[in-house]
């Protein structure tokens, strides 16, 4: 099994983030004709990437600017949902394709605070990834804490802190994402005794298990 995380390794949370809060000023700025960088700048440091959820920070901002919370939500589901399929990378949906057609069980594993279930299953329909794997958990501690075949699976991350627990559980078919704008993550030196493989591209990815050609894309 390759248990393969998503924000930030198969989906580009970064950018989507970006694009909802910027979609937030731009409605906010437009209904109540304030300077569109004075809205961002509020917003953009009132929000907190990694705990808030997109909703609820909605309607409290809708609260605050006195405007209709549809205004907001709506604009919200069509980023997310309707074009949520622009957030993933491609390459990813590439990779997730050979493990298929190979005959490789694939499952996304994520992670999310509590209050962002919804959220995430929102984020996971909309990024049209589904159809590929064939599992999907949403933990809300660690992953290492799961009931898995640590030994035997192939693990796919880009958080140091989840790898060095998958280490520690006793992963050893380990392989680390680092992607473009991600460098809160990106930077940190791993602390397990052993160097991974580590990828900026999944079509860099090649394992004994695994034989991905010279392909780009399968159809």
């Amino acid at each position: 099994m390759y248990y393969i995380d998503f924000d930030n390794t198969l989906y580009e949370t970064g950018k989507l983030t970006k694009d909802v809060l910027n979609s937030f000023s731009n409605i906010i700025s437009t209904q109540k004709q304030i300077n569109f960088q004075e809205i961002y700048a509020y917003i953009k440091d009132s929000f907190n990437s990694t705990t808030d959820n997109f909703i609820s920070f909605a309607k409290s901002l809708s609260i605050k600017y006195n405007i209709s919370f549809n205004q907001l939500y709506n604009p919200l589901m069509e980023i997310i949902i309707t074009n949520g399929s622009q957030y993933t990378f491609p390459d990813a949906i590439n990779f997730l394709k050979k493990l298929k057609k190979t005959g490789h069980k694939s499952c996304i594993l994520t992670f999310v605070f509590p209050k962002n279930l919804s959220q995430q299953a929102l984020k996971l329909t909309g990024s049209g990834l589904l159809e590929y794997v064939d599992e999907v958990y949403t933990v809300t501690s660690s992953k290492s804490k799961l009931h898995l075949d640590f030994e035997n699976s192939t693990f796919i991350e880009d958080s140091p802190k989840e790898i060095e627990d998958f280490y520690n559980s006793g992963a050893r078919n380990i392989i680390r994402i680092i992607k473009p704008n991600n460098e809160k993550r990106t930077s940190k030196k791993l602390n397990i005794p052993v160097e991974i493989p580590t990828f900026t591209t999944f079509d860099d990815i090649i394992t004994p298990e695994l034989s991905l050609n010279d392909e780009k894309t399968i159809e």
